[in-house]
């Protein structure tokens, strides 16, 4: 086991297996805030890293960039003491279900798989199995939005466990607020797979009157459709395509685009148009999941999920005039402090973790 923390004695453990280094989804974005926010309320978490894929090197920053870090098996978690466990696990085997029978256990969801596979249109039996099993297993479920807590019950899952709570992430305020731009970029941030629908934002450049847009794609999984797209629309020199983004990269990859493109079918959260919203980038988006309680009016919404009304609400955000977009960036703006800061979610989880200890 690796560890840089001084105490065998916490006021919660939070067992993950994505640290904010070289993130897989956007677990590592919610552990990134958690940490800030924990960090601002004075709670002592240990953030005990399991079932990861990082390399050394990665681990090596794991362990300098954050305090109270340990990683390790499951069963080294017996090493250290809390009165609750937050599980913030999408990878782990049936061995971890055994060792939670006898610990007080909140599991956190930031997906529901079953919805995951529909929206991506992939076999997901397996994981589907597991994260049921968790379910079922822990004291309390965690789910990041009032929308992901319909389909928890649409999928009868509260008949497996039906002691659920919604606790909606939260996001350190960025170091500044940028200003109205006009640099004609499109923003999409996002794991490039087929629910998250990046094939639209080429799409829109390659429209009549979109000649002078390019466009900015920050995601992991380069999709073969996507990159096939490039070609058929010739839009090589206009779409550039940036990998995974954290840190320095992702505040350049926000401060260059004029506006966030989400045309997801499915966001149990949507941190992005979170991040958006934090920094007065407006949104246009479908009215889908977290989408609609991070945003509430203050975005540029399609009419349904189809590519004809993302296209028409992106037109939308190009015929609005400049009070109209400031009217929505500062509403955004606005809901961001009120709700949903990294602190908001600290205390959300302090007062779950209170009720279980």
């Amino acid at each position: 086991m690796i560890i840089n923390g001084v105490t065998d004695k916490y006021d919660a453990i939070v067992v993950t297996n994505e640290m904010p280094v070289n993130r897989r989804g956007g677990v590592g974005s919610v552990i990134e805030n958690m940490a800030s926010g924990f960090s601002s309320a004075g709670v002592n978490v240990l953030w005990f890293l399991i079932d990861h894929n990082y390399s050394d090197a990665e681990i090596e920053r794991v362990m300098t960039g954050h305090s109270n870090v340990a990683v390790g098996s499951y069963e080294e978690i017996e090493m250290f003491r809390a009165p609750v466990i937050n599980v913030h696990s999408y990878q782990h085997d049936s061995s971890f279900h055994d060792y939670l029978i006898d610990k007080k256990v909140i599991y956190t969801i930031h997906s529901l798989l079953i919805c995951e596979a529909e929206s991506n249109g992939v076999d997901l039996t397996g994981s589907i199995r597991q994260q049921e099993y968790l379910i079922s297993a822990c004291d309390k479920v965690v789910l990041v939005s009032q929308a992901e807590l319909e389909d928890y019950y649409r999928y009868g899952y509260h008949k497996i466990n039906s002691s659920v709570s919604v606790v909606h992430n939260g996001l350190k305020a960025p170091c500044q607020i940028g200003k109205r731009r006009n640099n004609k970029i499109i923003g999409f941030c996002g794991r490039l797979v087929p629910r998250k629908r990046p094939e639209y934002i080429p799409m829109m450049i390659a429209e009549e009157g979109m000649e002078e847009y390019r466009a900015l794609i920050a995601g992991r999984g380069f999709s073969s459709y996507a990159r096939d797209l490039l070609h058929q629309l010739n839009l090589n020199d206009r779409v550039q395509y940036l990998g995974w983004c954290g840190g320095e990269r992702l505040e350049s990859f926000y401060n260059e685009i004029d506006v966030l493109a989400i045309p997801s079918t499915y966001e149990p959260f949507g941190m992005v148009a979170l991040e958006a919203a934090a920094r007065g980038i407006p949104v246009v988006c479908n009215r889908v999941g977290g989408l609609v309680e991070i945003l509430g009016d203050y975005a540029f919404y399609a009419e349904d999920e189809t590519y004809g009304a993302f296209r028409r609400a992106f037109n939308d955000w190009l015929g609005a005039d400049i009070n109209t977009i400031e009217e929505m960036v500062c509403g955004a703006l606005g809901r961001y402090y009120e709700n949903f800061t990294d602190v908001h979610m600290a205390k959300r989880y302090m007062n779950l973790f209170a009720s279980l200890a």
